[in-house]
């Protein structure tokens, strides 16, 4: 899938609330691109070419090779404003991950198979959606696949549980509940 994106780097008169406005009238999006070892540098982009890497994708989490300037930089998209009602891209924050070590990425949970319990009536209970990954950007994974098949009312599946593939950990201070069946545990007597 390509997810390369051209930006065109903004002159220093083209900043600022007002020129914002006028570049997205001109059917641009202003930008930001910045990292640990990459200067800011103010940029637009076409947006409805960003819709397409969003919608193309799915993953918030996606490497886009964002071609500025004549270099080219993969980046993440840390942060997207949007307009209140109308739900339009007002300014995108493009983050220059660093190469040389990990950084923390919220990744989500997929619960795959049908739990023991829900035959008894037992009901699946998400508490987490997401959790805190620490990896280099480059193996990223899309989403951690928990299997629930073994799961009775009242059993949990905590943090520490989750399979993690080589180079990815999760970051937490203390084990925490991720899932859980409940429901009522023994029939009439």
């Amino acid at each position: 899938m390509d997810t390369k994106l051209e930006a065109n780097v903004r002159t220093s008169d083209a900043r600022g609330k007002g020129a914002s406005r006028a570049l997205r009238r001109s059917g641009r999006l202003p930008a930001v691109v910045y990292g640990p070892n990459t200067p800011p540098v103010t940029v637009d982009v076409d947006p409805l070419a960003l819709t397409n890497i969003f919608k193309e994708t799915g993953d918030r989490n996606t490497v886009v090779k964002l071609a500025v300037g004549g270099s080219t930089h993969d980046v993440l998209v840390r942060e997207v404003q949007r307009h209140p009602l109308t739900r339009e891209i007002l300014h995108v924050d493009f983050y220059v991950p660093p190469t040389d070590r990990v950084i923390e990425v919220m990744v989500p949970l997929e619960a795959v198979g049908r739990p023991a319990g829900a035959s008894l009536g037992g009901r699946l209970r998400i508490v987490r959606r997401t959790v805190k990954a620490a990896c280099r950007y480059d193996s990223i994974p899309k989403s951690f696949v928990v299997d629930i098949s073994h799961l009775n009312i009242g059993d949990v599946i905590k943090a520490s549980e989750i399979q993690l593939p080589d180079g990815v950990e999760l970051v937490y201070d203390s084990d925490f509940n991720v899932m859980s069946l409940y429901g009522k545990r023994g029939g009439k007597k």
